[in-house]
């Protein structure tokens, strides 16, 4: 008997303890409600809802890109060099004339400081990509660099040659077969520059055009042919320069049949502006230079 009477007040604590729960839960409930209404009206009939802020779509990376206006090739490339979550590239446009000439290039130096103001001026960058190789060669490197970072301070900055320099560094080798879409003139300063740098150009080649319009559509199939001939010859790796030259699909296939490394202009690119950005993840597929 004395267990059951124990058992039963044992029952009656525990449901007045739950009663007792369940009220404030209700008062808790009603009082909630009646706040959310007086923040209701004070909104103009908008609920307002709870929210924590992240690091947002770029918490990894954000890597700003200066595009040529008539580039159409280097943002999908880059992309491609990128496919990892926490990592995006957002582009500004800068003004360049249909001609690719030695002037031309020159002159976007005048046009460069409003194309980074455009780069997300209200949120973190940590990288400034120019997108253009001959540019960087005929406005230099560091001149380019000072300009982005008196618009940008602290910014990291990065472009196509001194990337591909890096990137022969990292390979290993000196002795480059160099592919270009350029005309004449251009390809002059391009070689001028490698020299300069100590590279010896063992081969070249080029498929002589003279607009980033035209130079875009030349034929992946193409570029894949010339890279193999050049990378058959007694060169350590091949270049493949411009950021309009669509390499990405073949880097691999050249790789094989050569035996050699292949850098472009854009897998550079990517590859430098990623590991300023201070990552360091290899990406498969995109050539040798993307396992270091």
């Amino acid at each position: 008997m004395k267990i059951i009477v124990q058992s039963m007040v044992k029952y009656r604590f525990r449901r007045l303890a739950l009663r007792a729960i369940l009220y404030r839960v209700e008062m808790w409930t009603a009082l909630r409600g009646a706040r959310m209404m007086e923040l209701d009206e004070e909104n103009g009939g908008w609920v307002p809802l709870d929210c924590v802020l992240d690091g947002g779509p770029a918490a990894r990376a954000a890597i700003g890109l200066i595009v040529l206006a008539n580039d159409t090739v280097i943002e999908p490339e880059v992309r491609r060099f990128l496919p990892l979550p926490g990592v995006e590239v957002y582009s500004s446009r800068i003004p360049m004339a249909r001609e690719v000439s030695p002037e031309c290039l020159a002159a976007m130096a005048g046009e460069l400081p409003r194309a980074v103001e455009l780069l997300m001026p209200e949120h973190r960058l940590d990288v400034v990509a120019f997108g253009c190789t001959s540019g960087s060669m005929i406005i230099g490197p560091e001149r380019i660099a000072g300009i982005v970072e008196k618009v940008r301070p602290g910014v990291k900055v990065c472009n196509p040659v001194s990337a591909s320099l890096a990137a022969f560094v990292t390979l290993g080798v000196r002795r480059i077969g160099l592919i270009t879409p350029y005309s004449t003139e251009v390809n002059k300063r391009v070689e001028r520059f490698f020299v300069r740098e100590g590279l010896d150009i063992a081969a070249r080649a080029s498929f002589h055009q003279d607009s980033d319009v035209s130079i875009a559509r030349i034929r992946e199939e193409d570029i894949l042919r010339a890279a193999i001939d050049i990378g058959s010859r007694n060169v350590e790796a091949v270049f493949l320069s411009c950021t309009a030259l669509r390499c990405s699909g073949i880097i691999d296939a050249v790789e094989a049949t050569i035996g050699k490394p292949v850098v472009t202009s854009n897998q550079a690119l990517a590859w430098d502006a990623l590991r300023k950005a201070g990552e360091t993840q290899t990406v498969p597929g995109a050539g040798r230079l993307w396992m270091h």
